[in-house]
């Protein structure tokens, strides 16, 4: 796993790298100047793009500005550059890199804003004004600038952090540039994974700039990013059958919403689980079983609703919630299952909704449970919060409280153990907001469980796949018709990206 830093953490990795690479500073520079340009020529090729406009700060971010400024004229891009500031009293590596620039290209020095060219025929912004290390309000000119460079209708493109942002995010910036695009450097920085700081992001891409990982590895933080390497390549043994590959008990739909039940179970399935039974409302009975033939279904005596739950022998994880909808019926019902059930379940969407309504259910719920909330849902279940600092505080208490493992979904979903340590996952695309993906999360996770892995590596596996299948659903389709069944569909193909040879 990744740790996400501070920015004076991320300052002694840079100090660490240069004494013990060992490299001086202005090669480190120069490396993550390459590393960002190779990123940029990807998305950018120098023929069909027009000119470039480069604004640097003083800092060591406004020599990586300068360094990115000349690599990028080396290859046949058309730049011009400016700087915000006083150049006698940049940093040292700034310095070298402003000697470098001059003569390469058109480099010009901003006094005042009046001095910032017409940006109407520029097609492309790169900001490099303040770094990382930005931990005060933006004024003055810096502030004139950035309110110019988000008025640019073109491509803007932040250098390891958008200027204005701090990494040690703790309120809302009163101004920061809004980027299109941020390519940051080896370390994800902690605002880049939190929605109310989404438009001072845009697309994020990570390029390594060999940044010691052995050191990194020792930094205590509060959270952390997973990664593949987390996950051990997934095998099944030879003479495996189907009850040894996990039985699996889902309790689902309601009339109008089988749709929710149907997806969760074909997410078990394909998941690897070796049998499911599902318990669905009579009005589904025929549904489930010509959607999802591979699932045995339980009959209910309710027509549009679950009234009651019998857990069928050697079940090995009950998963219960989607599209259960809200009926007094099946609250009672999911009392008495809570009552009776002496090992962790899995428990999403409207199961969540009756235990945030009805807060007795809690002290039901089985010890080591995971509960995948979105966060209207998760609001629900604990209140409101002002940040989203607060937001997370709140995620570790209720999981250290209830002894519970929770996923609060969303981009970089955030995983929290009954310990309080929360890992932001790194798949998935904006392309699976859309309605039922949670159900097919909530089948991923328990048909993962159901095969004897630990929870919590269940939850952080499930979670990983299931946005690796969203990421090659899009890959194939593109974001915007990208549906919930897609995701069901490349889940096989997920999976096989982490199997043995």
């Amino acid at each position: 796993m990744i740790p996400i830093l501070t920015a004076q953490q991320i300052k002694e990795v840079d100090q660490y790298t240069i004494e013990n690479e060992p490299i001086s500073s202005i090669d480190l520079m120069e490396r993550a100047s390459g590393a960002f340009v190779t990123c940029f020529k990807e998305k950018y090729d120098n023929k069909s793009v027009g000119e470039i406009f480069i604004i640097a700060g003083t800092g060591n971010n406004g020599g990586d500005a300068l360094a990115i400024a000349r690599l990028l004229v080396q290859d046949s891009y058309r730049v011009k550059a400016c700087i915000v500031g006083e150049t006698p009293k940049g940093s040292a590596d700034f310095k070298t890199n402003f000697k470098r620039l001059k003569g390469v290209c058109e480099l010009r020095i901003l006094k005042s804003v009046s001095d910032i060219p017409s940006l109407v025929d520029k097609e492309i912004i790169i900001d490099g004004i303040f770094g990382s290390g930005l931990a005060r309000e933006v004024v003055g000119i810096h502030r004139e600038v950035i309110e110019k460079i988000n008025d640019f209708d073109g491509d803007k493109i932040s250098i390891d952090i958008a200027s204005g942002l701090s990494t040690d995010a703790l309120d809302i910036p009163k101004v920061a540039v809004e980027p299109d695009l941020t390519i940051t450097f080896q370390i994800p920085k902690w605002p880049f994974l939190q929605p109310s700081y989404a438009k001072w992001v845009g697309e994020l891409a990570v390029v390594d700039i060999g940044l010691d990982s052995a050191y990194i590895s020792t930094k205590a933080a509060g959270y952390f990013l997973n990664e593949k390497s987390d996950f051990k390549r997934i095998s099944r043994p030879v003479f495996s059958h189907k009850g040894s590959a996990g039985s699996v008990l889902l309790v689902a739909g309601s009339k109008g919403k089988m749709g929710a039940a149907v997806l969760a179970a074909r997410a078990v399935l394909r998941s690897g689980a070796g049998l499911l039974f599902s318990h669905v409302p009579k009005c589904g009975l025929e549904i489930m079983q010509c959607s999802v033939p591979e699932s045995m279904v339980l009959e209910e005596e309710h027509e549009e609703v679950v009234s009651e739950i019998e857990i069928p022998e050697k079940i090995n994880v009950i998963a219960i919630g989607p599209g259960l909808g809200k009926n007094p019926t099946t609250r009672k019902a999911l009392y008495a299952l809570l009552e009776n059930v002496d090992k962790p379940i899995v428990i999403d969407a409207d199961a969540i909704n009756f235990i945030a309504a009805h807060k007795d259910l809690l002290a039901l719920i089985p010890k080591g449970s995971v509960l995948t909330p979105h966060p209207g849902e998760f609001e629900r279940l604990v209140g409101s919060w002002a940040t989203e600092n607060k937001k997370l505080e709140k995620l570790k208490l209720f999981c250290r409280t209830h002894q519970v493992f929770m996923v609060l979904k969303g981009a970089f979903s955030a995983i929290c153990n009954p310990n309080g340590l929360v890992v932001f996952n790194t798949t998935g695309n904006a392309g699976m907001a859309t309605a039922g993906s949670g159900d097919v999360l909530t089948g991923v996770i328990t048909g993962i469980i159901a095969q004897g892995y630990l929870p919590e590596y269940s939850l952080m596996l499930g979670v990983y796949i299931h946005g690796l299948a969203g990421d090659l659903a899009k890959n194939k389709l593109g974001r915007t018709g990208l549906i919930a069944s897609d995701i069901v569909d490349h889940l096989p193909a997920a999976f096989k990206s982490l199997e043995k040879a």
